[in-house]
């Protein structure tokens, strides 16, 4: 099997894009291609990014936006009332403070976003929508859409360990022991599925208690396996968050969704057949 990667800068760190059986220069052609329409998806989503259409959304309050941010945005309020908020994509001043150490207060929900056919109102002065939990999953997903739109049969997306695999090819994924950098705690086979990990030893200030994931319960690493990314990235957010985990996992919208869940105590929860794939 031939294989083809590029490694590049997204996500505030780095993306590896492979694609098999694709001869040179087609392949690297394809590479490139498809980087820059991860750096197009990007643009809308980037937080960081004063001139992204989010950072607009966030400064305007009012904005009539486009049908990717609007889809990302719809699909994540949907779980904030799946979790009756306890996953609140409206916390974006609160992460931003935690990021440098501090503790924001802050009196908004995702309540108080609201959708208006193609336009999001932001109608209380605390919100900040931040969109990390779920827009990365995303953009790996248009990427690997856009790689299978051109012909291509088998490829992954590694967006810094949050991972879209497609085609045939069976690929053994390795997920972190949450505690020791050095160690993997499992590994899982995957096919033509995606894969995301949420740990709170990713990012962290001064401890482990005070990690970018806020409102985190007992879990300290979640690792979900779902038909998307963008549904893997947001149920490993919503699993960290929220003690009913089984009642999450129960759902509908848990359709084809798997998960691993780790505590304080490293004990290990499987969740609709996780363990098949050990």
């Amino acid at each position: 099997m031939i294989e083809s990667s590029v490694k590049r800068k997204l996500f505030g760190g780095e993306v590896e894009i492979i694609v098999f059986d694709i001869d040179e220069p087609l392949s690297g052609n394809m590479l490139e291609s498809v980087y820059e329409e991860g750096l197009r998806q990007q643009k809308i989503f980037n937080f960081y990014d004063e001139e992204s259409e989010l950072s607009k959304l966030n400064k305007k309050r009012k904005l009539k936006v486009s049908p990717q941010l609007l889809e990302v945005i719809n699909t994540a309020l949907k779980f904030c009332e799946l979790t009756k908020g306890e996953y609140d994509i409206s916390l974006g001043k609160a992460f931003i403070g935690r990021k440098k150490g501090k503790d924001i207060s802050v009196n908004c929900s995702y309540k108080d976003i609201l959708v208006k056919e193609d336009t999001i109102i932001l109608s209380h002065g605390d919100i900040m929508i931040d969109l990390g939990s779920i827009a990365k999953g995303y953009i790996a997903d248009r990427m690997a859409d856009y790689l299978k739109s051109r012909g291509v049969m088998s490829g992954i997306i590694d967006a810094r360990g949050d991972i879209v695999v497609f085609g045939e090819a069976e690929n053994q994924i390795d997920i972190q022991h949450p505690r020791n950098k050095d160690m993997n705690l499992k590994s899982i086979r995957l096919k033509n599925t995606s894969v995301a990990t949420s740990g709170d030893y990713s990012q962290f200030v001064l401890d482990y208690d005070h990690s970018h994931i806020l409102n985190k319960k007992d879990v300290i690493s979640v690792t979900v396996v779902a038909p998307s990314l963008m549904i893997a990235d947001v149920y490993a957010s919503i699993l960290f968050v929220s003690k009913e985990r089984q009642k999450l996992m129960n759902m509908p919208q848990a359709s084809g969704v798997k998960a691993m869940t780790v505590d304080n105590n490293m004990k290990i929860e499987y969740y609709n057949g996780f363990e098949e794939l050990l």
